[in-house]
C-alpha cells in the first residue's frame, strides 16, 4: 500500500481530490434526486439525467485506476467526462433557474440541487483540469 502513494507530487493529490469529490457528488446526485421523485408517478426531476450520472461516475473511476496505475494519458479522459457531464448539467439547471427569475413555474425542476451540484460538478472538473497540467509522479533513482 505504501508504494502505490510512494513518489507522487501535487497532481497526483490534485486529481486524487477531484475523482473523491466527483465521485462523492456522483452518488449524492442520485441520492438527491431519488428521494426527490414525485411518490405518485415516480417522475423524477427534469435537471436528473442519467449521462450526467454516469459520466461523472465514469470520470472519477478512470481517474482513480489511472493514477494508480500510473498511467499518463488518464487525465485527459477523465476532463472531457467531466466538462461534457458539467456542459449537460449547466444546460438542465438552466431551467429552474428561468422559473425562479421569472417568478412563472413552467419548467420545474429544483434549483436549489441544481445550482448545488452545478457547484460541485464545477469544483472537480476545474481542479481536474488544472492537475492535468502537473506533474504527478516523482522519477525513482
Amino acid at each position: 500500500m505504501k508504494r502505490i502513494f510512494e513518489n507522487r507530487k501535487l497532481g497526483f493529490w490534485m486529481t486524487i481530490a477531484a475523482a473523491c469529490i466527483a465521485l462523492g457528488g456522483s452518488v449524492a446526485y442520485l441520492i438527491a434526486y431519488s428521494l426527490t421523485a414525485d411518490p405518485v408517478t415516480g417522475e423524477w426531476d427534469r435537471v436528473f439525467k442519467w449521462t450526467v450520472f454516469l459520466l461523472m461516475l465514469g470520470g472519477s473511476l478512470i481517474s482513480i485506476g489511472g493514477e494508480l496505475l500510473r498511467l499518463r494519458f488518464v487525465p485527459i479522459l477523465s476532463v472531457v467526462a467531466y466538462g461534457i457531464a458539467l456542459a449537460m448539467h449547466a444546460v438542465e439547471t438552466a431551467y429552474p433557474l428561468a422559473d425562479v427569475l421569472t417568478k412563472v413555474p413552467f419548467f420545474g425542476g429544483d434549483p436549489k440541487l441544481a445550482i448545488a451540484f452545478t457547484v460541485i460538478f464545477a469544483i472537480a472538473a476545474v481542479v481536474h483540469t488544472a492537475a492535468a497540467f502537473m506533474e504527478h509522479n516523482t522519477l525513482s533513482k
